[in-house]
This record gives C-alpha cells, structure tokens and sequence, in this order.
C-alpha cells in the first residue's frame, strides 16, 4: 500500500507546486520588451508616417489606403508557436518574424484589392553563418525560412484608425 501512496503524493506534491507556481507567475505583472515604448512615443511616430507618407500615398493611388492592421493575440500566438516549432524542427536558431509591407493586387479576389496590408515571415539566422567574434555586438544575418508560410490577413483599418 506504501509503494503506491507514496508516488501518488509525491506526484499530488508536484501538482500542487506546478499550479501555485502558474498563479503567482500570472498575478506579477509581465515586462516589457526593451523595444517596447511609451504609447505617446508610438503616436508621434505614427503621425509622423501620416505627415510625410500618407498623403502621397492616398494621392498616388487615388484612394485612402490602409495604414494599421490588427491580428488577434490568439492568431499569433498560434502564428509564433508554428514558426517556433516548425523552425526548431528544421535546426534553425535566433528564430524572428520580419514584417513586410505589401499590398493586394487591384484585380483580385483578396479581401480588399488594391489596398496595403502586412505579411509576417519567419526569420532566423542564416545557416552556416560564422559568428562574428570580438568586442562589439554584431547581429547575426537573418534570412527567411522559405519552406514556412508567412503570415495575412489580419484586419485592415479602412478608414485608417488612429492611434488618438
């Protein structure tokens, strides 16, 4: 009878452990990125795209084009776990998402021809490579892992939103 107690509690024990670990973890608040910045910063710089790109943008095409785009936290989170896992698989390290701007053929059965959005594709460091050695940091060259799909779709703002 002892020699199955005893996993049982050991294994209850670990449990235990492992869930009031996950709840304390959830209720400290999370740090940002170092590249997260203050949304005021995010403004500017948005208003900055406006005043020097958006309306020889709109004027070249003729229309009001997107300028944000919104992908839910479900999607990608969904999206960084494929390009984690698919490019652990393949071997590839310093794994990244590139963002491209792109935009939807005019004549085309898209969801908003004509109009910009975005593509993410997944990065990591370009195979082969000989790591730099000396005292400044270098980044490591990144190339696309062209055997992954990238990533659309996401909602475009038409109108564009602000970020006021």
């Amino acid at each position: 009878m002892k020699k199955v107690v005893l996993p049982f509690l050991a294994t209850l024990m670990v449990v235990a452990i492992a869930f009031v670990g996950c709840e304390e973890h959830k209720e400290r608040p999370a740090d940002p990125p170092r590249q997260a910045i203050p949304l005021e910063e995010a403004q500017k710089l948005a208003n900055e795209f406006i005043r020097t790109r958006a309306e020889i943008i709109n004027d070249s095409l003729n229309i009001t084009d997107t300028r944000d785009f919104q992908f839910s936290l479900e999607t990608l989170k969904q999206y960084i776990d494929y390009v984690e896992t698919e490019g652990k698989r393949l071997g590839r390290e310093n794994l990244g998402i590139r963002i491209h701007f792109a935009a939807y053929p005019e004549r085309s059965q898209y969801p908003d021809p004509g109009y910009a959005t975005v593509i993410l594709v997944p990065t990591a460091s370009v195979q082969g490579q000989v790591k730099p050695q000396g005292i400044l940091p270098v980044q490591d060259d990144l190339e696309v892992i062209d055997s992954l799909k990238a990533l659309n779709f996401g909602n475009g703002g038409r109108p564009p939103n602000d970020l006021e």
